[in-house]
Order: structure tokens, then C-alpha cells, then sequence
């Protein structure tokens, strides 16, 4: 393997929710997974322990890697689309019961809440490829971890179960990581220009269509993230529409 390569794999759930701002209780997600989600993806699948005193130098490799994400339609029967549903924490618990009570939200003034209303908002029917440039050998580890995980990989929540395997698939660029994976999925060629994306631009680009997502992880369990430049690409809607089940969205 190349000093420099891509590595491409699946994103397919019936639901998904990545977290960017999520906090207290309403807590939305992003319209792609975050870079955060897709690291702490692999580093369970490594089993990358992250209250272990190495955990940030273990991270560090795989948070390096450049990250696009594309929103491909895998399955044009599943319109995307969003689902808002309710939830409860902490009711039902003895307060008085030591084991109990850790999972009862408390007040800043002490005292526990006892039930807290939460609303978690997911994406329905949505599909990604996610492509990792970097080190050739960091992504070979990631690919190996990904096809005989050490805990169980979810999209974003534990609740968001894969629909299909990850089929990780490496490749010399990007774009040949991509065709590879069409191959395995056995979908028609489609180049990665044709799909919307979020691409993290090179050092020193300094676009005006630039954002800043705080999903760039150093230590989840330290609950360590930096800024990270992010760019939107909205996909060329060519005159024929690619085949069958990988159109442009």
C-alpha cells in the first residue's frame, strides 16, 4: 500500500441522527455525518477504549485523515426525510438507590429533576459514503477493524442500526475508492462530481464558502473537539440521470 490513499465505505440505515450542536433536550442532527461520528465509528471497531490513558494518541491517526462525505439515493423506494420522536430520561428510578439515582438527572441546585422530556430528531431513508484520505496503513487498520469490528458500529446513535454491511473498499484516490465500492455494490458508475457532498477542503483554503463544524475529535473521552473547516457541494444534475439506484439526490 501507498504512502497515500482513500478508503470508501457505506452509511445505510434506516435512521441515522449526527449530533453537531445537540444539547439539553432538543437534539437534532446534521444533514451528513460528522467527521466526530465517523472516527468514533472506527475507533470502536478498533477498540479504541476512550477512558483508556492512551485513547488521544490512539485517536490521533485516524483523526487526521481527510473526510468527504456523499449522499447517494441506494434505494430511490426510501425517500429521505426526518422523524422527531420523544423521549424520557430518568422517570421511574429510586432516587435512593445508589445505582439508581446516577441515571436521574439532578438540578444545578441539587435534588434530582426525576423525568426530563427529550426530542431527538433522525434522518429517515438516508444513505452515505463516507471517504478517509490519508497514510495508506492508518486506513488498512481502519478497513480491517471495520470487517471484524471490536464493538459494534451504529449511525450516530445506538438506536440507528445499519441496514447493510460497511463494505469498506480502498483505493489509490478517492474516486477510484468510490468506483471500487460501486463495483461490490454492484450500482452503475456515477463520478463523485454528480453527488451532493461535504468535502474538507486542503490547508490554507481560505473560501468564503467555507463553514466551521465542532466535529473535528481529539479525546471522547475527554469530550475534546476542535473547529474544522467544512465545504458544501451541491451536485451536478446532468441531463440523463445516472441509472437506476445511484442517481444524484
Amino acid at each position: 500500500m501507498s504512502d497515500s490513499a482513500a478508503l470508501a465505505f457505506v452509511l445505510d440505515g434506516p435512521l441515522q441522527s449526527w449530533g453537531v450542536d445537540s444539547r439539553y433536550q432538543q437534539r437534532d442532527t446534521s444533514a451528513f455525518p460528522t467527521k466526530s461520528a465517523i472516527i468514533g465509528l472506527l475507533a470502536a471497531a478498533l477498540g479504541i477504549d476512550k477512558h483508556a490513558s492512551d485513547e488521544a494518541d490512539r485517536l490521533a491517526p485516524y483523526a487526521a485523515l481527510n473526510l468527504t462525505v456523499v449522499r447517494a439515493a441506494l434505494d430511490q423506494a426510501r425517500p429521505g426525510g426526518r422523524l422527531s420522536d420523544f423521549h424520557t430520561i430518568g422517570g421511574g428510578y429510586d432516587v435512593g438507590v445508589p445505582w439508581q439515582r446516577q441515571s436521574t438527572p439532578e438540578k444545578a441546585g441539587g435534588g434530582a429533576f426525576g423525568t426530563v422530556i427529550t426530542r431527538r430528531i433522525y434522518l429517515t431513508g438516508s444513505a452515505f459514503i463516507a471517504i478517509l484520505e490519508g497514510q495508506g496503513t492508518v486506513l488498512e487498520t481502519a478497513a480491517a477493524a471495520l470487517l471484524d469490528p471490536v464493538w459494534g458500529g451504529w449511525l450516530g446513535r445506538k438506536a440507528c442500526i445499519p441496514a447493510r454491511p460497511f463494505a469498506p473498499t480502498i483505493g489509490p484516490s478517492a474516486q477510484q475508492a468510490f468506483d471500487s465500492l460501486r463495483l461490490r455494490l454492484s450500482l452503475p458508475a456515477a463520478r463523485l462530481e454528480l453527488f451532493d457532498r461535504q468535502t474538507q477542503p486542503c490547508k490554507g483554503d481560505t473560501s468564503a464558502d467555507l463553514f466551521h463544524q465542532p466535529d473535528q475529535p481529539q479525546s471522547f473521552g475527554g469530550r475534546s473537539h476542535l473547529s474544522r473547516p467544512v465545504r458544501y457541494v451541491r451536485g451536478a444534475k446532468p441531463g440523463v440521470a445516472a441509472a437506476n439506484m445511484f442517481d444524484a439526490i
